[in-house]
């Protein structure tokens, strides 16, 4: 069975509120879940990462030089 982490889980590994969590994705400055649990039609859906990917993002911060974000 793959596991995913939680948005609390990303939070969590990076040493960050959940809040921050939820002002990023909300923003769009996380990367997209690989997987999300719920309909696309219901209010509320739950989105969860990979291992890897919490691991792999990188926070953005004042000056950060995401042109250099390998693709």
């Amino acid at each position: 069975m793959t596991e995913y982490m939680s948005a609390a889980d990303f939070a969590r590994y990076h040493d960050l509120d959940p809040g921050t969590i939820r002002r990023y994705k909300h923003d769009g400055r996380l990367p997209e879940p690989d997987a999300v649990i719920g309909m696309e039609d219901t209010e509320r859906q739950h989105h969860g990462w990979l291992p890897k990917t919490v691991e792999a993002w990188q926070r953005p911060g004042q000056g950060a030089r995401t042109d250099l974000q390998q693709e």
